[in-house]
């Protein structure tokens, strides 16, 4: 098995706002964003900036770009999903946000996805990558 430490993952849109917003009923992260980012190698797909961009304000985007200069790499990929991959996700039920997402990591050879949302799991079988929560995203790390 591969350790999460020597492969890319992908945060979720949740992943940020819990953290940045300190969501008691998600400490596991703010741990993963304000202690352990070093030890990730994160990768950003548009889709999730866009999403980012929508639901923080411009004070927690300034503080969201402070943090990312934290971890081991960013990849930042401001091109859009592949079509055929975002339409092979919908024909299997996924909702277009979600099958944007899963295009954007499959495409990048993205190995892990930290949400707190495991939707993905029900809506997607056989998904080339892994979700993990946060929690759980810790734990590999240990």
């Amino acid at each position: 098995m591969n350790s999460i430490r020597d492969q890319v993952a992908a945060l979720d849109t949740n992943e940020f706002i819990f953290a940045l917003r300190r969501a008691a009923s998600h400490p596991a992260c703010e741990i993963l964003l304000f202690d352990r980012l070093n030890e990730f190698q994160i990768y950003i797909p548009l889709q999730i900036l866009l999403e980012l961009q929508c639901n923080l304000s411009r004070n927690e985007m300034h503080d969201l770009f402070l943090i990312l200069t934290k971890a081991k790499a960013v990849t930042w990929d401001y091109m859009p999903a592949p079509t055929a991959l975002v339409r092979q996700g919908e024909s299997r039920g996924a909702k277009k946000g979600d099958a944007v997402i899963t295009a954007h990591l499959e495409s990048a050879n993205v190995r892990y996805l930290i949400s707190e949302n495991r939707h993905f799991l029900a809506e997607l079988p056989n998904l080339p990558f892994e979700v993990l929560t946060s929690a759980e995203a810790l734990q590999g790390l240990d």
